[in-house]
């Protein structure tokens, strides 16, 4: 790997990790009782492996992929195929459009990155040129996304590269809109979003092609889940793998390109603010990653960005922040070809009263940190089983390997239905952030320079988990 960048963790998890390893993601506290049933019952149970484990094929090539830049330097994908304008098409609802994100911090282009007149955000008119990627009304995601991508391609991954190739220049466009769900942002749904997508990526091309320049989209990303939260959505796992396979069919139909077009997502941080103490969506955005690996990539969670006041939206700096989040899977998955893990559970163990979580970590060590997030109680980690008030409580938490964090309880656990949760439950009402809301302090070490002057680490993934 790079110098100065801590090496990434390696593996992906595929559909058969979940066998044996349960993601409680059937129901919500508080909205319809407690989770439900699921996990060892059996009151003796010692450490064992959960099963949620990567496979051992994406194992192998990650291992291969790292093996090779330990052998030659290269950080660049040897499948990865030049194109002159790489877009970037942005859906989902207010938080995709960088709704408050006053006043504009990205007003000038530092590379040669683009968007359509009126953008990032915009509709399915007046697409019939390029011009310099900046912000207009408010900071959206995309200028911290795309020119982070682009630093790093020019000043690391491209190094060595031909000269007329040197540089990855991204095309973004917007076309979320504000408190929808997914019925209205997906293919054939009641709103408009979706056509405007299509018609962004058309535009593209077409206007690529009067240049004499080579064109292909080469992500989604997605910034959504509060109006399915409000709405009860159950099936949103399947929503998500749906709406990537739409864009995905829909825009090789229009560039005839062989690159896929995974969607980038992040789960939301912010059901505090919507009254509700703990939500299924974001288990579902967790879910969706493990279970479509390369097809639905989690970036993280989103917790430890500045929200307005109203605990739901990012300020322009947040939303910058998030850009930059997205940047580094981004880079991670397009550029060098291997896999994006966020910060979350690898295997889950007990022996006694101790439980042992490994963790993937894409920049280690793990590091618990109250400073920029506070404490909102044995750092976000919680204990639940079916004992009632002879449920344990958790009495320590601690790194105790780069990898690893060990959560001490108060006695060893008889009760069926054992659960391991991290910034899952919050205070309903609260507003969302690193100060309140639903929370953890354990993030990595991921030193990636920020062009905003941000702490680009990754932080904990919210999750709610069974334990042996």
């Amino acid at each position: 790997m790079r110098a100065g960048r801590l090496p990434l963790s390696v593996a992906s998890a595929l559909s058969s990790a979940l066998t044996a390893f349960a993601l409680v993601t059937a129901c919500a506290v508080g909205a319809c009782g407690d989770d439900p049933p699921g996990g060892p019952t059996a009151a003796d149970a010692t450490a064992s492996d959960t099963g949620f484990e990567s496979s051992s094929a994406d194992s192998a090539a990650d291992a291969a992929a790292d093996a090779r830049d330990a052998a030659d330097g290269s950080l660049l994908s040897p499948t990865f195929v030049y194109r002159d304008i790489n877009a970037i098409l942005s859906t989902g609802q207010s938080l995709s459009t960088g709704a408050g994100g006053t006043p504009t911090l990205s007003t000038t282009q530092p590379y040669a990155n683009l968007k359509f007149p009126g953008g990032p955000l915009n509709t399915s008119a007046g697409l019939t040129s390029f011009v310099p990627l900046v912000e207009d009304n408010d900071e959206t995601m995309s200028s911290g996304l795309a020119n982070l991508v682009t630093k790093m391609a020019r000043e690391e991954v491209l190094v060595g590269q031909p000269a007329a190739q040197s540089s990855h220049d991204i095309l973004v466009s917007a076309h979320g809109v504000l408190g929808v769900a997914y019925s209205v942002l997906k293919k054939g749904g009641t709103g408009a979003a979706y056509a405007n997508g299509i018609a962004q990526a058309q535009a593209g091309n077409k206007v690529a092609k009067a240049q004499g320049k080579s064109y292909v989209v080469r992500a989604v990303t997605n910034v959504h889940g509060e109006s399915d939260h409000q709405e009860g959505t159950t099936d949103y796992e399947a929503d998500l793998f749906q709406w990537q396979s739409d864009y995905e069919t829909d825009v090789k139909a229009i560039t005839g390109q062989a690159e896929p077009v995974p969607m980038f997502h992040t789960q939301f941080s912010s059901w505090t603010a919507y009254s509700s103490a703990t939500s299924r969506i974001v288990l579902d955005q967790l879910a969706a990653h493990v279970n479509g690996p390369g097809k639905i990539i989690l970036v993280g969670a989103k917790y430890h960005l500045p929200y307005q006041p109203d605990g739901i939206h990012l300020t322009n700096e947040g939303y910058r922040h998030m850009g930059e989040d997205y940047a580094k899977a981004y880079r991670r998955v397009v550029l060098e070809g291997k896999v994006w893990e966020p910060v979350r559970p690898k295997t889950i163990t007990r022996l006694g009263a101790v439980v042992t979580v490994k963790m993937h970590v894409p920049a280690p060590p793990l590091v618990i940190d109250t400073t920029l997030v506070t404490d909102p109680g044995h750092n976000g980690f919680e204990w639940a089983d079916d004992g009632g008030p002879s449920t344990p409580t958790i009495t320590k938490v601690a790194v105790t390997a780069p990898d690893t964090v060990e959560i001490t309880l108060s006695a060893t656990p008889t009760a069926g239905n054992k659960r391991l949760r991290y910034a899952y439950t919050g205070v309903p009402n609260a507003r969302a952030g690193a100060t309140s809301g639903a929370r953890g302090n354990l993030r990595d070490s991921d030193a990636t320079p920020s062009r905003g002057g941000y702490k680009l680490y990754n932080w904990a993934v919210h999750f709610a988990a069974t334990s042996p």
